[in-house]
């Protein structure tokens, strides 16, 4: 290595031709990258959906979900099978371990439900698929004053258009009411004609066909024979003939039938804006770019715009590449003003070419970056950002260490050509090590299975890439440009005279590290083992406060989005037209007089559009949902947790809500609270007995606001069974339940294509009589001889309370747990800590078989902690023996791995200065911040070495070492924080979830400088004591010193 610095020192075509290479790779790798808002993780997870639509949620459970969690015992590679049985649908999760194929997986699980034989007639065929996350990007809204056919019309024009673009692969529609064909029959005209509704639905069946029946061989070939009579449209439904009498007379189906076609009969809304709308949801697929989606998109409907119907507006809403773009422009230009300040505080301490070179060596190493991106195919995204702003306090770092090197050789030993080989080569040991330990230390991210370290790969990718070529530059370019004897230096009178302004600052900082700091750390050394010990305390203080909860803590904070929503679910007892009054209240409060947008324009003197762009709502059944826009001017000067507050108490309190959600954040997707987790036990009353033990303990939990388990969202059913005397008539509960679900659900007689959508064929009863208990009392059973008999005469009916959407996990019966909280007083994992160590482990005592299954927030924080401690003891032990072997010593790596737990202490104190919450993005920082304090305590630590071996007393070579390393710890440790600080100070929304990891690589940085120029020394004044009596702690240079002392 020293040979091919020294090479590319003396040959300035080479290195110039070196980093001419980088910078146009990467100038031509940045535009080829792609783009998303954050990187797509794939689940490892598979999903199976079965529809038996009509039946209840205990139904779909006994006769769907049991018989497939049977089936799909002992498939290979599935680590948790979950199930949830709603109305008339069954939803069964598989999680595959990360090793497995999928494709094999996903085929056995087929395989094995296609065997299953018992399940009833009437389901719709199991769908088995692999989840891929589909992120929406931008919403086209189709809205106006009209009917919503027309709009429906408009949509679907505008999604066949936008599929049929190059960029575009899925949109998902929102708005569309159901599209059904609805005949209804009454039982009085089903007892005129002596017919039933099976009769009625065979009919339809037998007439209304479009199929293929076969071909015959002429002397021209082949011809298809086909029988085509299909009926798409209400007018050809009614004319289906269903009975024809002895004189010929006809009777059709218009004659006995209300034929209802595209009525939905739940009440159904989706406006924006208060105007009847449809939304397409264009999503980006895996490999896709949002840069390029999105200007696709916006292309289109700028060249659309005028030839869409008069009254009917379409336009773009909720487009994420606008946020993107503000994000990036934030990252950016901050970074640059940081950049500017690094650049005029090196040029303040240092010569202005080496200023120069070691701001432009972070335009190589990022240039470096991007081509590693772009092979890799890696996008640029939020995480790859983060990378980036992480890696830049390591990449300075590493050139400020050996410019200043390369300066102070010039200054006092060698110069030019001569003094930049020799400054280079003594601290290139140091320099490797320090990239490749970073290097180990982020390897494991490419290995994490749960979804947030998957999320950070694109960090590890970024980070490798830059400092290998941060480490090119500094050791292969950087040397050469500072190898001149006569440094650049512009003659301006200007400059001359802040030169000698510059001179007389530098001289500063070299006089206060002989004459202030070298005195005080010899003191320090006199008195290690005191130094030492007031630090390690000082780190168990800390680290005890954070591991008892004083110091608050949010493992995946929520990412904030300038979209406020707001959902409720009603009862399903709740009056009719409660929904739409809930509705039109939320849209009151927004938009009246007196409303939020009103408030709003009064207090900041904006107009409301500006600050609330747009707004939807939607109501289907007992769900209504609506989504409120924020503008980024808003965003600046408005606090969004406060419009969500004005907003809730202007709609008031909601009797008949099952469940309320009021956010502003990103990661809404995962269904209830905030802490949620199964509960099992070996019998359903130990099991109910244990949950309200759980619940009970929870309320002594501070900041839990809202405690309730799947058991408080029951709704009642109405339950049939035989009367003795059915048995006379030859009835049995299945050709009764037969009978009267066709009568109240219906039959789907058939399913036909029609305007590029598929529409049901529903035959029932009316809807008033299927709303009617004494229809069902009123109806006519069929016997098996073909007589009619009442049914309060063969049958009854109780009412039954059953779970809405019971829940299963790897077969057993679970009641699942859950708490909305306030996440300033106490996070999730806290509060599932304080049950697990409390009275989870009195109930395991208690019931035989109880078992707390962790979910959500907790349980994906559960598999990251395990990962990252699985992890990070492979990588210690790998950067302890790569340091081991590199400095030849087994004491010296523990040293400088003392940065790592000290800039967790930085961190904290940061934290609590800032009023700040620890969080996952608190960590990255961290890590940041332990890659610049390893590298300077691996050069403190080989400069004492190098001393040494020259014959200085080990003591001396402490103090003297600190001194000579003074100004380039000095000017990592401000650089980083100067550089970082216009980010740490940006208050725009797109920033908040940046901050967290600034404060840490900040203020980690700070503090374990400290370390490096405090501790350091006196740990190592301590191992050099301590090796004079122990041998095993001296090093292999140690060694040396020792016999080179002993031949003199």
């Amino acid at each position: 290595m020293r040979n091919l610095i020294a090479w590319f020192a003396d040959n300035h075509v080479a290195a110039n031709l070196l980093m001419l290479l980088i910078v146009v790779g990467g100038v031509v790798s940045l535009p080829l990258l792609r783009t998303e808002v954050f990187p797509v993780v794939t689940p490892n997870e598979i999903s199976v959906n079965v529809s038996y639509l009509g039946a209840g949620p205990t139904e779909v459970e006994e006769n769907i979900t049991i018989p497939i969690e049977d089936a799909l015992q002992g498939v290979a590679n599935i680590k948790k099978m979950s199930s949830r049985s709603g109305r008339g649908s069954s939803r069964i999760t598989l999680q595959v371990e990360r090793q497995a194929n999928i494709q094999t997986v996903v085929d056995e699980v087929q395989s094995r439900i296609d065997g299953i034989r018992s399940f009833p007639r009437d389901i719709e065929p199991p769908r088995v698929r692999h989840n891929v996350q589909n992120d929406d990007i931008i919403d086209i809204i189709v809205s106006g004053d009209t009917d919503q056919k027309t709009l429906a019309t408009v949509a679907r024009r505008v999604r066949a258009d936008l599929l049929a673009l190059p960029e575009v692969n899925l949109i998902e529609v929102r708005g569309f009411p159901p599209n059904l064909i609805s005949i209804e029959v009454s039982e009085f005209d089903l007892r005129r004609l002596g017919i039933s509704m099976a009769f009625v639905a065979n009919a339809i069946s037998d007439s209304s066909v479009d199929i293929s029946v076969g071909s015959i061989r002429n002397g021209f070939g082949s011809i298809q024979i086909r029988a085509e009579g299909r009926a798409y449209y209400e007018k050809e439904f009614a004319d289906i003939t269903l009975l024809q009498q002895p004189n010929g007379t006809k009777i059709k189906l218009g004659d006995v039938a209300e034929i209802k076609d595209g009525v939905s009969e739940r009440f159904f809304i989706f406006r924006s804006k208060g105007k009847p709308s449809i939304v397409l949801e264009t999503q980006l697929s895996p490999g896709q770019d949002v840069l390029e989606l999105t200007s696709a998109v916006n292309g289109y409907l700028e060249n659309a715009q005028g030839t869409f119907p008069q009254g009917i507006t379409v336009s773009t809403w909720r487009d994420d590449s606008v946020e993107f773009y503000q994000r990036l422009e934030m990252l950016i230009s901050n970074s640059l003003t940081g950049l500017v300040l690094v650049f005029f505080l090196l040029v303040m301490f240092l010569r202005l070419d080496l200023a120069l070179w070691v701001t432009f060596g972070i335009v190589i190493a990022f240039s470096g970056a991007f081509m590693v991106m772009k092979f890799f195919d890696f996008s640029v995204n939020q995480i790859s950002l983060f990378g980036f702003l992480l890696v830049l306090g390591i990449v300075v770092d590493d050139a400020i260490v050996v410019g200043e090197g390369i300066h102070a050789t010039q200054r006092t030993r060698h110069k030019g050509l001569k003094g930049a080989i020799y400054g280079a080569q003594t601290l290139s040991l140091p320099i490797i090590l320090s990239v490749f330990t970073t290097i180990l230390a982020v390897a494991p991210l490419l290995l994490f299975e749960s979804e947030t370290g998957q999320q950070a790969r694109d960090i590890a990718v970024v980070v490798a890439g830059a400092l290998i070529f941060s480490l090119v530059e500094c050791l292969l370019i950087l040397p050469c440009h500072l190898s001149s004897s006569k440094p650049f230096e512009p003659q301006s009178a200007w400059y001359q005279k802040f030169r000698v302004f510059q001179k007389k600052v530098a001289q500063w900082l070299i006089d206060f590290a002989r004459y202030k700091y070298k005195p005080f750390i010899e003191k320090c050394l006199r008195a290690k083992y005191l130094t030492a010990s007031l630090f390690f305390s000082i780190l168990i203080l800390f680290t005890s406060a954070y591991v008892l909860g004083f110091i608050r803590s949010s493992f995946n904070p929520e990412i904030p989005s300038n979209i406020l929503r707001y959902a409720v679910e009603i009862s399903e007892t709740a009056p009719e037209g409660t929904g739409e009054r809930i509705h039109d209240a939320m849209i009151e409060a927004i938009g009246g007089p007196g409303g939020v947008e009103e408030e709003y324009e009064a207090k900041t003197g904006m107009a409301r559009n500006i600050l609330f762009p747009n707004y939807d709502s939607f109501v289907f059944g007992n769900n209504i949902r609506m989504s409120l826009e924020m503008s980024s001017e808003a965003m600046a000067i408005i606090d969004a947790e406060e419009v969500m507050s004005a907003w809730q108490d202007r709609v008031g309190e909601i009797p008949e809500a099952i469940e309320v959600t009021l956010r502003n954040s990103r990661n809404t997707g995962r269904r209830g609270g905030d802490l949620s987790f199964f509960v099992s036990a070996s019998n359903d009353a130990d099991l109910e007995e244990a949950v309200e033990r759980v619940k009970l303990d929870m309320r002594d939990i501070q900041g839990l606001t809202q405690i309730y388990d799947n058991r408080d969202r029951q709704s009642q059913e109405l339950r049939l069974s035989l009367k003795p005397e059915a048995e006379h008539y030859g009835l049995t509960l299945g050709t009764l339940s037969d009978q009267v679900r066709l009568g109240f659900y219906g039959r789907i007689v058939q399913r036909i294509p029609r305007d590029g959508e598929t529409v049901d064929v529903h035959v029932r009863y009316p809807l008033d009589a299927r709303q009617n208990l004494n229809a069902l009392r009123e109806m006519y059973i069929q016997t098996p001889e073909g007589g009619e008999i009442p049914f309060n005469m063969v049958a009854e009916m109780e009412y039954v309370p059953v779970l809405r959407s019971p829940e299963r996990i790897n077969g057993q019966n679970i009641i699942k747990v859950q708490a909305r909280m306030n996440k300033n007083v106490v996070s999730p994992y806290q509060a599932y800590q304080h049950l697990e160590n409390g009275i989870f482990i009195d109930l395991k005592d208690d019931y035989p078989g109880f078992a707390v299954i962790p979910d959500g927030a907790v349980e994906e924080q559960g598999i990251f902690f395990d990962e990252i401690s699985f992890y990070l003891s492979l990588v210690l032990l790998a950067i302890y023996a790569l340091l081991a072997i590199g400095l030849r010593s087994y004491v010296e790596p523990l040293i400088i791995l003392t940065a790592v737990p000290f800039g967790f202490v930085g961190a904290l104190i940061g934290h609590l200065i800032v009023d700040m919450p620890v969080s996952l993005y608190s960590f990255l920082g961290l890590f940041a911040a332990a890659g610049v304090v390893i590298n300077d305590n691996l050069v403190l630590v080989d400069c004492i070495k190098n001393l040494k071996k020259e014959g200085m007393k080990f003591t001396e070579a402490i103090a003297e070492a600190g001194r000579m390393r003074f100004r380039a710890i000095i000017l990592t440790s401000v650089t980083t924080f100067i550089g970082l600080t216009p980010i740490m100070l940006e208050t725009s929304y797109q920033a908040i979830f940046i901050i967290p990891m600034v404060v840490s690589l900040t203020f980690g940085v700070l503090f374990a400088t400290m370390i490096t120029l405090v501790l350091v020394p006196c740990l190592y004044d301590i191992k050099d004591t301590l090796s004079q009596k122990l041998s095993f702690l001296k090093s292999h240079d140690d060694h040396e010193v020792d016999n080179v002392g002993a031949a003199e």
